[in-house]
């Protein structure tokens, strides 16, 4: 999952997933260890106490930035997509205000056409923000109607909700967003560092 999907607002399906397996990590690896590890002092004076020891550091490093975004970052990254509705009063967007209406977890599905914004929120054939499992809601579909195999009649159906402008100076990202990215990445090279012990464990 990239941290651009993620930071529009933490999907409940993928949380749900994430927390389920640090779980059965943290049980299997604490049943694991207390049948590998008779005594504490393995865990500092031999090689594979040393490996394992830093493993447990890492996994706790990534699990407690899974905490900070889970009920921290998380929650302020929600506020940004429920801010959505100003967007929506003032009936202009950018490419960056239409991502945030997708169509899930209960946001309104918009989609762009030549530089206007229709509402597929009440469409069958966008349930859930997904037309097809093709297309998607929250993005610009001018180009990718050229190949449908319908005119733009379906989409000029939809009620329009606004128009497409251009975004003047790059905005920064606010601070959580920012945040999130850096742990994003950073657990990503903490999973490489762990699969790097466990090369060591089996071949060193």
């Amino acid at each position: 999952m990239k941290p651009a999907y993620a930071a529009r607002g933490l999907p409940k399906g993928e949380l749900f997933l994430g927390w389920l397996s640090i779980i059965i990590l943290s049980v299997t690896g604490i049943l694991l260890t207390i049948s590998r590890i008779p005594a504490w002092e393995i865990l500092y004076t031999t090689r594979f106490g040393i490996l394992l020891s830093i493993k447990i550091i890492l996994f706790l490093i990534m699990a407690s930035t899974a905490a900070v975004v889970t009920f921290i970052i998380g929650p302020k990254l929600r506020k940004k997509i429920n801010a959505a509705d100003i967007h929506k009063a003032k009936k202009e967007f950018t490419i960056e205000d239409l991502h945030s209406f997708d169509g899930k977890e209960g946001r309104p599905a918009f989609v762009a056409y030549k530089g206007k914004i229709y509402d597929a929120t009440n469409s069958k054939l966008w349930k859930d923000g997904s037309h097809v499992r093709k297309h998607l809601a929250g993005h610009d579909l001018t180009d990718a109607l050229k190949t449908a195999p319908h005119g733009e009649e379906k989409i000029l159906s939809m009620p329009e909700a606004g128009i497409l402008v251009e975004a003047g100076q790059k905005e920064a990202k606010p601070m959580p967003v920012k945040i999130f990215y850096i742990m994003a990445y950073t657990n990503l090279v903490f999973v490489f560092l762990i699969t790097f012990i466990i090369a060591l464990w089996r071949w060193w």
